[in-house]
C-alpha cells in the first residue's frame, strides 16, 4: 500500500480520536457509562466486624411507631453501648425537641453522657455544593443537648450522599466545610476511624466513589427490637463489632437506588455501613485521570489504524481489531475490579469508529480490487501460538525447533474413584469445571495447554515464544494452581461433590517444540526426554505425599535466589533413578505456601536427614527423622525413616545416595 493511503488511515484515526477526546471532555455518554459500570460491579467480602442494629418492620410494630420516644432511642443506645461494641454510628438525627417534652430529651443526654463507646450522630449539610472542597451553607445539626461540652464521646459525621442524575448512590463528599468554619468528615469514615480498627490508607479523592460489597442485606444485621428485649444471642453478636443504627422499616422510606441494587433499594443505614466496610476492606474506585484517559482514547484509535497497516488483509485486520476490542473490554472489567474506573464508552467507540472508517476506506476505496477472503489458523487454542502462526505462515509445517522450555504435567489423584461415584455426564461436567479453572491460570501466566489426557493436563513455557523465565513462572503457576484447587474443594464441597488431589511434575530442558502429525492432521507440541521426565516426575509426587516436584534443571533455571525473594520454599528432597532412566535425577519440592511455615521449622533437620541418608549414615539419618516427625507429620520424612530403617537390616551394595524407582 502507498504511502498517500496509509497516512489518509492514520488521519481517520486521528480525527476520531480527536471527536471522541472532546466528547470525552464534554461528559457526553456519562449516563451511559455510569450503566456499563453497575454491569461491572461485582459481590465482594463484606466484614463481620460490622453489623446494622435495623430499626426494622418487626421492630417498629413491637415498639410502636417511629420516632420513638427519646427514652426508647436511649434504651436502645445504652444497651448497644453495654453489650461493647468497637464504636456506634446512630443513623438518626434528633433535630426538635421531643414530642413528649424536656423530660424525654433529658433520657437521652443521659444515656449519650454515659456512653464507654464512641457514638457518631449524623449532621447533613441542606443543600450541598460540590465544590472543592465541597460545602455547606449551614449545617442540619442534632438538637445541640446531644454533643458536644459533656459528652466527650459524642460526635458528628456528615450524612451526604451524592445522586447522579439516574438518582442512583454512587459517590460521597468525604468532608464538607460549612461557612462557620466547621468542617465534618463523612459519617461512616469517622464511624470506622472511632472502632480502632487497622483502616488501610489509601489516597482517596474528596468526592469519593462508593464500592459496595453487595446488594441490600450484604451487612450483617440484627432487629432493634431483639436488642431491647436483651436477646443474649443477639447482644452477643455487637461484642467487639462496629455498629450503625439505623430504620430499614419499608414504610419508613429511608431507601436509595445504588449500583448494587438487585430487585430492591438499599437503606440509608446499609449505604452507610458499606461505606464503612469500604474503608476497612480498603475498597476504592477511582475514575482514570483526565490525560491519561485522552492518551488511551488516541492510543485505542491509533492501534486501530497500526493493525491495518501492518496487515495486508482489511478483513483479517478488522478480526484483529475485534480480538482487541475484546481484549479492552477484559482488562477494563480488571482494572474496574482493582480500583480503577476506566472510561467504557469512549475507549470502545475509539477502537470501533476508528477500525470501521478504515475498514470502510479500505473495503470501498483503497482495496476494491483486491478484496478476498482468508483462512485463519484455528488449530490451536493458545492466544500465543495462534499470534506466533498468524506472524509467520511459514512455522504451519511438519518438525519443528529446539526450544529451552519447561514442560508441565498435573494429574487428579484417585480419579478411578472419582468416576464410580458419579455418572458420565456428571463427571463430565466436574472434570470441565477443574480444567476451566487450572487452563485460566495456564494461560494467565503465558502458558501453553498442550493437551488434555482425561483428567490430566500437558502444557509447556518457552514456546513458540521464547521467554528465558519459563522456569520460574512455571514454578509460580504450580502454586497457583494448588491454591485454586483448595478454593475448588471449597466450592465442590458445598455442592455435595468429592474434593480432588492433584499432583504436579515439572522438568526443564531442550525440546522439540513444533507441528507433529501427518500432512492431513497435526497439533503443535513439544517432544524429547525432558517431556518424559518431566511425566515421571509427576508420577512420583505420590511417592512423596506432595503437590509440586521439580528436577534439579527447573530449579536452576528457576534461580534460587530469585525464588527465595519471591517467598516460594524450595527443598531438596532426593536423588532418585526413574523407571526406564540410567542417569540419577535430583528432585525438589516446590512447598505450598500453606505448609511453608511448617516446613522452614523443620527444614535444617530435614536436610541434615537428607545428607546422612546419602552418606549411608542410617543411625543418624532414623535419628534425625525421628526428631523431626515428632514436630511435624512430613511424608517425606517417613519415606526416609522407612528407607534408613530397611537399609540398617538390609544394607545396600554399592550406595551412592540414589534410590532407584520400580515404579512410574
Amino acid at each position: 500500500m502507498n504511502q498517500r493511503l496509509r497516512s489518509k488511515e492514520i488521519y481517520i484515526a486521528l480525527g476520531v480520536a480527536l471527536l471522541l477526546a472532546i466528547s470525552y471532555l464534554a461528559g457526553t455518554f456519562a449516563g451511559l457509562e455510569n450503566f456499563f459500570e453497575d454491569i461491572l460491579v461485582s459481590q465482594k467480602p463484606a466484614s463481620d466486624k460490622i453489623i446494622i442494629v435495623a430499626i426494622d418492620d418487626a421492630s417498629v410494630a413491637t415498639i410502636g411507631q417511629w420516632p420513638w420516644p427519646r427514652a426508647k432511642l436511649a434504651e436502645l443506645v445504652t444497651t448497644v453501648d453495654n453489650a461493647r461494641p468497637l464504636s456506634v454510628g446512630l443513623d438518626v438525627i434528633p433535630r426538635e425537641p421531643s414530642r413528649l417534652g424536656v423530660a424525654d430529651d433529658a433520657v437521652l443526654r443521659k444515656a449519650l453522657a454515659g456512653l464507654k463507646t464512641h457514638l457518631v450522630l449524623p449532621a447533613e449539610a441542606n443543600p450541598l455544593y460540590l465544590t472543592n472542597p465541597p460545602h455547606g451553607d449551614k449545617p442540619l445539626l442534632p438538637l445541640s443537648k446531644f454533643f458536644g461540652k459533656g459528652l466527650d464521646r459524642v460526635e458528628l459525621g456528615q450524612v451526604n450522599l451524592v445522586a447522579d442524575r439516574d438518582n442512583k448512590i454512587r459517590r460521597l463528599p468525604r468532608t464538607i466545610q460549612f461557612d462557620v468554619g466547621v468542617q465534618y468528615e463523612s459519617f461512616a469514615s469517622r464511624t470506622a476511624t472511632l472502632s480502632g480498627l487497622n483502616i488501610p490508607i489509601l489516597s482517596r479523592p474528596i468526592i469519593d466513589r462508593i464500592v459496595y460489597a453487595g446488594p441490600n442485606g450484604t451487612i450483617q444485621n440484627v432487629p432493634a427490637g431483639k436488642v431491647l428485649n436483651k436477646d443474649v444471642a443477639t447482644l452477643k453478636l455487637l461484642e467487639g463489632k462496629m455498629v450503625f443504627i439505623g430504620a430499614t422499616a419499608s414504610d419508613l422510606h429511608d431507601e436509595k437506588p445504588t449500583p448494587a441494587d438487585r430487585g430492591s433499594q438499599m437503606s440509608g443505614v446499609e449505604i452507610q455501613a458499606q461505606i464503612a466496610n469500604m474503608f476497612l476492606q480498603g475498597y476504592s474506585l477511582t475514575a482514570l485521570a483526565t490525560f491519561p484517559m485522552i492518551f488511551l482514547i488516541f492510543l485505542t484509535a491509533l492501534i486501530g489504524a497500526l493493525v491495518f497497516l501492518i496487515s495486508k488483509s482489511s478483513t483479517r485486520a478488522l478480526v484483529y481489531n475485534i480480538i482487541l476490542g475484546v481484549i479492552y473490554t477484559v482488562l477494563i472489567i480488571i482494572a474496574f475490579d482493582s480500583g480503577v474506573a476506566i472510561n467504557f464508552i469512549h475507549l470502545h467507540l475509539a477502537w470501533i469508529v476508528s477500525t470501521a472508517g478504515i475498514f470502510c476506506y479500505r473495503y470501498f476505496i483503497a482495496d476494491k480490487e483486491k478484496r478476498q477472503l482468508r483462512s485463519t489458523f484455528s488449530k490451536y487454542v493458545s492466544k500465543d501460538v495462534l499470534e506466533d502462526l498468524l506472524a509467520n505462515p511459514e512455522k504451519v509445517k511438519l518438525g519443528g525447533d529446539e526450544k529451552d522450555a519447561t514442560i508441565f504435567f498435573s494429574d487428579v489423584r484417585g480419579f478411578t474413584t472419582l468416576s464410580e461415584t458419579m455418572t458420565p455426564t456428571q463427571l463430565t461436567q466436574f472434570l470441565n469445571k477443574y480444567l476451566t479453572v487450572m487452563t485460566d491460570i495456564v494461560l494467565e501466566r503465558r502458558g501453553v495447554i498442550d493437551k488434555y489426557i482425561g483428567d490430566a493436563i500437558m502444557g509447556f513455557w518457552g514456546a513458540p515464544l521464547d521467554n528465558p523465565e519459563h522456569a520460574f513462572v512455571a514454578v509460580e503457576t504450580a502454586l497457583a494452581m494448588t491454591e485454586a484447587l483448595a478454593q475448588f474443594n471449597l466450592e465442590s464441597k458445598a455442592r455435595g461433590e468429592l474434593e480432588i488431589d492433584i499432583g504436579i511434575g515439572l522438568n526443564s530442558g531442550k525440546v522439540t517444540a513444533g507441528n507433529m502429525g501427518s500432512t492431513q492432521r497435526f497439533d503443535y507440541t513439544v517432544m524429547g526426554d525432558t517431556v518424559n521426565l518431566a511425566s515421571r516426575l509427576e508420577g512420583q509426587t505420590k511417592t512423596y505425599g506432595i503437590h509440586i516436584l521439580i528436577s534439579e534443571a527447573t530449579f536452576k533455571s528457576a534461580q534460587p535466589e530469585k525464588l527465595e525473594q519471591a517467598g516460594i520454599l524450595v527443598r531438596e528432597l532426593d536423588r532418585i533413578k526413574v523407571k526406564g532412566k540410567k542417569l540419577p535425577v535430583t528432585v525438589f519440592q516446590v512447598v505450598d505456601r500453606a505448609l511453608a511455615p511448617s516446613v522452614r521449622k523443620v527444614l535444617e533437620d530435614f536436610n541434615r536427614a537428607r545428607e546422612q541418608y546419602y552418606a549411608g549414615s542410617w543411625d543418624g539419618c532414623i535419628e534425625s527423622c525421628k526428631k523431626i516427625l515428632a514436630e511435624y507429620n512430613d511424608k517425606a520424612t517417613h519415606l526416609y525413616l522407612d528407607r534408613a530403617e530397611y537399609f540398617l537390616e538390609h544394607p545396600p551394595e554399592n550406595w551412592e545416595g540414589v534410590y532407584e524407582l520400580k515404579t512410574k
